[in-house]
């Protein structure tokens, strides 16, 4: 079930609606402090704001939705009025996040986009998920995060998955790396020797003290991992990523890693990247360093204005793994990036970047592996 959100609009109709083979659960909310409260509980799959209200500053609002960590990479739909139409148009060219719809606005037209917006899937194409876990709050989180897209099936024992196993193929196993029945890695075999199984893909689901677990787990043939507490956009892309990995070169690395805090400038990396390359994004430190061995990026892009921190702590592995960096910065010559310049395989784009001048440093490093 799709869970849209609805701010500052009347023509949409709050509650269960269905469509088209989509399900819809609408919340509307009258006022910021309810979009805000709602986006808190529901963790919608979309949000449709009407800018056009004189009464609440829509721009405001769309500030704080995309600083929210439930929802700065939901997609959201814009009521405009006709007047700004020219605006918005060159505004959000390249925001594949943002979207508008000049008032007025029917019911079925924002249902339409929610569902092309979010990918999901109508009841009979969704694939199957199966999610592991004793914790049953993780389990409705699971179900809240994943049913528009997918199809759940929540387990709270290993027992349990087991049983279920010899009676559906899911696509795709969530597995938690502690539960008090049996050890991640021994419900990891067991799932493995059941015949129907011994190719699906799993991926385990681990606070920070079971990485090193998750990494043996990874070495036995586990799909990855994904870090508790859990962030919807980011299961949902592992999820994709794990389901329908990108075609690349087999020949070539195509992965790059983007340490960037702020989601205008990882958003223009992605879009200028994502044709040629698979793109993944870490925020914090320890993230972005219990990623680098488990991604292994061709290269990594660091904003050094802004996220200089994250280098230092990082370089030990980029230098293990010979991983080039690239440094975004507005000042080419001060002493810092120097000082940076002497280490091995880096390199500088500036800051305004350009498309262009960021493929022209992409260009460099694959001539240095060539």
């Amino acid at each position: 079930m799709i869970q849209l959100l609805v701010i500052n609009d009347k023509n949409v109709q709050a509650g269960i609606q269905s469509t088209d083979g989509y399900e819809f659960e609408v919340t509307v909310a009258d006022s910021p402090l309810q979009a805000f409260n709602s986006i808190i509980h529901i963790s919608p799959d979309a949000i449709a704001l009407n800018m056009t209200n004189p009464g609440m500053d829509g721009e405001q609002v769309l500030m704080r939705i995309r600083n929210m960590q439930a929802s700065k990479y939901v997609p959201v739909l814009l009521f405009i009025s006709p007047g700004d139409e020219e605006t918005y148009r060159h505004r959000l060219e390249n925001d594949k996040l943002t979207d508008y719809f000049v008032v007025p606005v029917g019911n079925g037209e924002v249902l339409d986009w929610a569902a092309k917006a979010t990918g999901a899937a109508s009841a009979e194409q969704r694939k199957t998920v199966l999610v592991v876990d004793d914790d049953p709050v993780v389990l409705d989180l699971m179900k809240l995060y994943l049913g528009a897209k997918y199809k759940v099936l929540a387990m709270n024992s290993a027992a349990d998955a087991l049983a279920k196993l010899k009676l559906v193929t899911p696509d795709i196993i969530l597995l938690d790396i502690a539960m008090p029945d049996m050890d991640g890695k021994e419900l990891f075999r067991q799932i493995r020797d059941i015949g129907s199984c011994a190719e699906i893909p799993i991926l385990f689901q681990t606070g920070m003290a079971g990485i090193n677990t998750v990494r043996e787990c990874v070495k036995l043939g586990a799909a990855g991992f994904v870090i508790k507490p859990i962030q919807k956009p980011v299961l949902l892309e592992r999820i994709e990523e794990t389901l329908y990995p990108p075609e690349k070169d087999p020949n070539s690395n195509n992965k790059v890693f983007v340490c960037e805090e702020f989601d205008f400038l990882y958003t223009l990396i992605h879009g200028y990247l994502k044709d040629d390359y698979e793109v993944r994004r870490g925020e914090a430190v320890m993230q972005t360093i219990n990623e680098i061995e488990e991604f292994m990026p061709g290269c990594m892009i660091i904003d050094f204005d802004n996220s200089a921190y994250i280098l230092s702590r990082v370089r030990e592995k980029t230098e293990q793994f010979k991983i080039p960096v690239i440094l975004l910065t507005r000042d080419l010559m001060s002493s810092a990036v120097l000082a940076e310049m002497n280490k091995p395989n880096t390199y500088l784009t500036q800051l305004p970047m350009t498309r262009e001048s960021l493929l022209e440093t992409m260009k460099s490093i694959k001539e240095w592996k060539e």
